[in-house]
């Protein structure tokens, strides 16, 4: 007679079994870290890990020195708090805009996101989304949230586009 399956959270309970075999701490306070937007402590990051407090406060401070956490404070908090670095989150946005997209692709789009950017401009009569709802433009919210996010991913494929050519400046500088 086959096994029942085992219960709900049996199976939660073997998949962190499995992640805390099958991966080490440090892998496990980035695999935290990776998603944490909002200021987290230590004790809650080690939680989530499936460590220690002090393994993961030492894996947190390593990750604050290369940039991928940073570091805060709270006034209502008595230790450190950590989130994910703005910085790393570009970075890693940039770098899959850069894997999934040729240079020429994004140039294109850039210059299509800046024309969009233009005309609602144009149709608002303001320069930008914040601008159009200080003013009281006539724009409905979907445009709106249609300019932020247009203006947000020509950022992105703006800063895509600038590492991409420091790359081939420096496989250039390499070959040389």
């Amino acid at each position: 007679m086959p096994e029942s399956a085992p219960a709900f959270e049996n199976v939660n309970e073997r998949a962190k079994e499995d992640w805390k075999r099958d991966t080490s701490p440090f892998d496990r306070v980035r695999s935290v870290m990776r998603t944490a937007y909002e200021p987290m402590s230590a004790a809650t990051v080690a939680e989530t890990a499936l460590t220690s407090e002090q393994t993961a406060g030492r894996h947190l401070r390593s990750l604050v020195e290369h940039s991928y956490v940073a570091e805060t404070t709270s006034p209502d908090s008595r230790g450190a708090l950590y989130q994910r670095a703005k910085d790393s989150i570009v970075l890693e946005q940039t770098r899959r805009i850069l894997d999934e997209t040729d240079t020429d692709t994004l140039s294109t789009r850039v210059l299509e996101m800046r024309e969009d950017l233009r005309e609602y401009g144009d149709r608002s009569g303001a320069t930008s989304p914040d601008d159009a709802v200080r003013s009281h433009a006539n724009i409905d919210a979907e445009a709106l949230l249609e300019w932020r996010t247009t203006r947000r991913n020509l950022a992105f494929a703006e800063v895509a586009l600038a590492l991409s050519a420091v790359e081939n400046l420096t496989d250039d500088a390499e070959a040389v």
